[in-house]
């Protein structure tokens, strides 16, 4: 896979103010219609804040303590609510490692999804997040999307995107560097059930859209049109994709909305919502 036309290949990192996981985040799921962990079989519990976030608690806990540095990974937001925390107040750790046992997880910001509103806690963290908490940039005059939902630091949360050269369909293909882990079950663009082939990959047979993500970073490939691997812009690890059948290939009409998505993400400012990058792919 060769790439044709985009940024330099080591400048980009979607989430530059994170660090690569040294270990495999195996505690969420790529598909948000798991009831059961993947790794252990417990039934995974939801986020405070969202309707469709899960995560293992049991291997939540066994991630924290395989990793022993305070390294950031993970954008979260914790609710702390043990005797070593003041019960009455959101905190904001500055890595998850800082925390203890008992923790509760209020949003992984990483972790696209929609987001509860109706909870007194809810809007104590909107009104907290004035500033971005990774870089301590202003987000004031972010009142201009009606909707209270959690919004992206343009600096913190970075998409790039770029055209290859496909060996298995001979043409150009599209590919976007999303910077969350994207746990969606049905294609964005024709809205069926996508094939799940790993924890980590799943595609839709009716666009050959192909969804990627890096269980070290918690960013997506999102490719659109069949190739035999991709890399992780942060970490570059490289991920092999199961090759199709030739005669399937043949046929494939390819989805490319790209220059319009180029011209919107272009045009961001200080920040941006989830619903921006959706609009602008498909």
């Amino acid at each position: 896979m060769e790439p044709v036309s985009t940024i330099e290949e080591n400048s980009f990192d979607p989430t530059p103010r994170l660090k690569s996981s040294p270990i495999p985040i195996k505690f969420i799921s790529f598909n948000n219609g798991d009831e059961n962990c993947i790794c252990c079989g417990e039934k995974y519990i939801q986020s405070l804040l969202s309707y469709k976030q899960k995560y293992c608690k049991k291997c939540l806990s066994s991630y924290i303590n395989d990793t022993t540095d305070y390294n950031l990974y993970l954008d979260v937001l914790v609710d702390l609510e043990c005797s070593d925390h003041e019960i009455n107040k959101t905190k904001v750790p500055q890595s998850i490692q800082e925390c203890c046992g008992d923790l509760k997880i209020l949003l992984f910001k990483q972790i696209l999804d929609d987001y509860l509103t109706p909870d007194s806690k809810y809007d104590k963290v909107y009104k907290s997040e004035k500033y971005c908490k990774l870089c301590g940039k202003s987000l004031l005059h972010r009142e201009k999307y009606i909707t209270k939902e959690f919004i992206f630091c343009s600096d913190c949360y970075l998409t790039s995107t770029e055209r290859v050269e496909s060996s298995l369909v001979k043409k150009q293909i599209s590919i976007c560097y999303v910077p969350w882990w994207y746990t969606v079950y049905k294609c964005d663009a024709c809205y069926s059930t996508l094939i799940f082939t790993s924890d980590c990959q799943k595609y839709c047979s009716n666009c050959y859209i192909f969804y990627v993500g890096c269980r070290y970073c918690l960013t997506t490939n999102i490719i659109f049109g069949p190739t035999c691997q991709t890399q992780c812009k942060k970490c570059k690890r490289i991920s092999f994709i199961s090759c199709l059948d030739d005669s399937l290939l043949n046929n494939i009409i390819l989805f490319d909305n790209l220059f319009k998505f180029e011209n919107i993400v272009n045009n961001f400012d200080k920040y941006f919502m989830h619903l921006d990058i959706l609009d602008a792919l498909f």
